[in-house]
């Protein structure tokens, strides 16, 4: 091959003269010297697959459980009505009532002392209060005054003794805030200051929970449509949990496909190819917990129900619990005559959950189960809080779950499995 002509001597010292392969070896040999210094470069700063879903031990939110269901990564966060939804009960709201079905006025004011009213505040509420006896109940509006003069103590053991008697909604339905959970609301930039101060004095203990049932009151109380909004959207969060499945090199993929395959309707058969792919890349990947989960759930998950339209199943703890696993919902599983029969004739009782798709009930001293949830994995369920539009379906940590159904009037967790399992 002919050689590249001579430089000029001036110009000529550190000057290399190669042939035309020579040039092209040169050149593969610089690439690939260059490529190798950057591979390097870029392995000790880009993060290992274990780096990338560790657990930083200041970080509450985050965890990781090891188990028959592979390795499971969950991180808490929290889920808000959204605005959309909050509809006459922010724009229009409405005063706060207690109705007590056949009884008259007596027999209320006999009530209310047993539960914690000194005569003094029982002559108070009725006085300042509004109320209208018929034969069948009597409804009394509680007056501003009244309800701001209740200390902690005092609501609590009025409205606990109260629960379960139909006499308000949130009453029987209050809200709970597990643990210190409250004061993430209190510390909410979006709300008036005024407007948590009025709340802090509506807040009563329940256990390790708080809780707070004058939600109207609260409302009528606060003046602009837009403050009642950013209250109602802070009081409605709730901590939920997000999970995935870490998928490395060296998973065993048929143990996790054994494990989650429980669940008739998750097709464990069209996931395999994703787990495969996943456990063939150099780091491994993450799968969301969403694909092996049944479509009724993945549907749902982590969203809000419209309000029902008339007619229409209540969807509750007890529908999307024993619905978990259908392809068509069942609207007959919020009907306690048809879910207690179908709960014995198909399930038998364990100490403690350990398979995909074990239950969860809650059940009080008269032996009625007051909700129910399914167990996936770790110590992670799935659950909807109640049978309101505003509760949302989602995971939760079973503790979570326990301290959201508190130990005023006592609950029993206990769990069962499917007779087929």
């Amino acid at each position: 091959m002919k050689k590249f002509r001579r430089q000029e001597s001036a110009s000529a010292t550190n000057v290399f003269q190669f042939s035309l392969a020579g040039l092209i070896l040169f050149s593969l040999t610089l690439i690939g010297f260059s490529s190798f210094v950057g591979y390097k470069l870029m392995a000790n700063t880009r993060p290992k697959l274990a780096e990338t879903f560790a657990v930083d031990p200041k970080d509450k939110s985050r965890s990781v459980h090891a188990g028959p269901w592979g390795e499971l990564i969950t991180r808490d966060i929290e889920l808000g009505r959204p605005a959309e939804y909050l509809t006459s009960e922010v724009t229009v709201p409405v005063a706060e009532t207690w109705t007590f079905t056949a009884m008259q006025p007596d027999a209320v004011k006999a009530l209310l002392t047993k539960n914690g009213l000194s005569p003094a505040q029982v002559a108070d509420v009725f006085e300042r209060g509004t109320f209208n006896a018929t034969t069948t109940n009597m409804v009394l509006t509680p007056s501003a005054k009244f309800l701001l003069s209740l200390d902690a103590k005092t609501r609590g053991q009025l409205y606990l003794g109260l629960t379960g008697l139909g006499v308000n909604t949130y009453i029987d339905n209050p809200y709970i805030f597990p643990s210190d959970h409250i004061n993430s609301i209190y510390a909410d930039a979006h709300l008036n200051p005024a407007d948590v101060a009025l709340l802090k004095k509506l807040i009563y203990e329940n256990g390790s929970a708080r809780q707070m049932s004058d939600y109207q009151f609260l409302l009528t109380q606060i003046p602009t449509v837009e403050r009642r909004v950013e209250m109602a959207r802070a009081l409605s969060r709730q901590v939920a949990v997000f999970a995935g499945l870490v998928i490395r090199p060296d998973t065993d993929i048929d143990k996790l496909a054994q494990y989650w395959s429980t669940v008739s309707t998750v097709r464990i058969i069209d996931i395999r190819p994703l787990m495969r792919a996943l456990k063939a890349l150099p780091e491994g990947g993450n799968l969301s917990l969403f694909y092996v989960l049944p479509k009724f759930v993945r549907d749902r998950l982590y969203t809000y129900p419209l309000p029902p339209e008339p007619g229409e199943p209540v969807q509750n703890c007890h529908w999307s619990t024993f619905n978990f696993s259908s392809e068509t919902p069942d609207g007959r599983f919020n009907d306690p005559a048809f879910a207690v029969p179908y709960i014995e004739k198909n399930y038998y009782r364990i100490a403690a959950p350990s398979e995909y798709g074990d239950l969860l009930l809650l059940v009080n001293s008269k032996n009625t189960i007051i909700h129910s949830a399914v167990y996936l994995a770790a110590d992670i369920v799935f659950t909807k809080n109640g049978n309101s539009y505003s509760q949302p379906w989602m995971l939760m940590h079973i503790p979570d779950l326990l301290a959201t159904y508190p130990a005023t009037p006592p609950m029993n967790a206990i769990y069962l499995r499917h007779k087929t399992n």
